[in-house]
């Protein structure tokens, strides 16, 4: 169950949605399969560090403020075989969530796997959409287990993004304290400056 709490992360995701897309309405041990799968190359791409973007300095003029961010949100997983062409498996979370920064919310978050090597294709990340369409670009910078929960965690950094999260950077944890092979709930905590 803890490896399956990786794959929430990102609570945040993803691409295009093929027929063959895998559901909750899959059979069950295909979901326990691909899960396990996610959450080992989520973990990996995260302890290696290979493909993580971090967040740079950018200034907005000298008129940045650095604000604490909370957040809480829900959403669905879904496993698109073949998403990132022939031999991959996609995963795919989208979610909707409210932010001390974003207000009501929609992410989605997206990244691509080998199934035979395990390995995560590219890089991981996504993007959170306010009401008012300003988009928040977040890329993984860590996760792991939550000693004291025993709960998955994923770190997230800010990358920019447009309209207000132009130059926007921060990071943010956060806690899946509900996780399913496809749904999750989380809870995050951080700091954004815009």
């Amino acid at each position: 169950m803890k490896k399956i709490l990786i794959i929430a992360a990102v609570a945040l995701l993803f691409g295009s949605c093929k027929k063959d897309m895998i559901t909750e309405t899959t059979n069950q041990d295909d979901l326990k399969k691909y899960a396990e799968m996610t959450s080992s190359a989520l973990l990996l791409k995260a302890n290696d560090g290979s493909g993580i973007q971090m967040s740079a300095n950018k200034s907005n003029n000298g008129k940045s403020i650095t604000r604490p961010l909370k957040s809480t949100g829900s959403g669905t997983i879904s496993y698109i075989p073949n998403g990132c062409g022939d031999g991959t498996l996609q995963f795919r979370s989208d979610g909707t969530g409210n932010s001390t920064a974003l207000g009501l919310q929609q992410q989605v978050t997206t990244f691509c796997i080998n199934p035979a090597t395990g390995q995560v294709i590219g890089s991981i990340g996504g993007v959170g959409t306010a009401a008012n369409g300003d988009k928040l670009f977040y890329s993984l910078a860590g996760a792991g287990i939550d000693p004291a929960t025993g709960f998955m965690f994923q770190q997230y950094v800010f990358t920019g993004g447009t309209g207000r999260f132009t130059n926007a950077t921060g990071n943010m944890t956060l806690l899946y304290t509900v996780n399913t092979p496809t749904n999750y709930e989380y809870t995050g905590e951080g700091s954004i400056t815009f």
